[in-house]
């Protein structure tokens, strides 16, 4: 059976990925697929393995269901060299020193991305999935991040935008917004998209209560394939 968004609404649920880790009991699968009661038309992923990881269920349960890679990664604002060897909290002096800073066009080091940037990326996600011209019909699943999934709704709601993306205003308003609204790890954001667009709370009302109650006290849920070795998904260009 196809969505009920493919009769004409536009649907776009953004699920944050469980976390990737070999800790023994890491649950198998993802339990958003018991939200599923149709098949949705599109599959939008991270190329994050993690990502990958929570769609793969998906994949397999509906392999005739476009999938596409995008640029929806998730806010990389420290360099890749600054996670060497380290923990968030030996990380945290550089953490502080980011957004204390407020300055969107500030690139912490070499392979790191402004805020800028990251407003551009999702100002051009949301052209192609929630307001542009040619949002595509019926139920589109965006597998993605924490971080990415509140800009995507912050953008929603106006507070950032690609005319303003280098207002350290929209900065401040992005932080306290990302340290305000939990986005817990499994959940589904659902949208309405299209012009008359809606969006409702993060669910996870599909979650087994013993899940439910590891996310009440702040613990992150493991999902895992292990027979499967993580293959690179490239964005899609544009």
């Amino acid at each position: 059976m196809k969505s009920t968004e493919a009769a004409g609404r536009r649907g776009l649920w953004l699920i944050r990925h469980g976390q990737c880790g070999s800790r023994a009991g890491l649950v198998t699968g993802h339990p958003c697929q018991a939200a599923l009661a149709s098949v949705p038309d599109r599959m939008v992923l991270s190329a994050y393995c993690r990502a990958m990881d929570t769609a793969r269920p998906a994949m397999k349960r509906f392999p005739h269901v476009p999938v596409g890679a995008e640029a929806v990664q998730e806010f990389t604002y420290l360099s890749p060299g600054s996670y060497q060897g380290t923990t968030r909290e030996m990380r945290r002096p550089l953490i502080t020193d980011y957004w204390t800073r407020c300055d969107p066009l500030y690139r912490q080091g070499e392979g790191a991305e402004t805020f800028a940037e990251l407003v551009l990326r999702v100002e051009d996600f949301f052209g192609r999935h929630i307001d542009g011209p040619n949002v595509p019909p019926g139920l589109t699943l965006l597998y993605s991040h924490g971080q990415f999934i509140r800009a995507v709704l912050l953008r929603f709601f106006g507070g950032i935008g690609a005319s303003f993306a280098d207002d350290p205003r929209a900065m401040a308003r992005f932080r306290g917004f990302r340290e305000s609204f939990a986005v817990p790890n499994a959940s589904i954001l659902r949208m309405t998209t299209g012009p008359d667009r809606r969006v409702g709370a993060c669910d996870v009302s599909h979650l087994p209560p013993e899940l439910v109650s590891l996310l009440a006290v702040g613990q992150p849920i493991f999902f895992t394939d292990a027979a499967r070795p993580c293959v690179e998904l490239r964005p899609t260009v544009a």
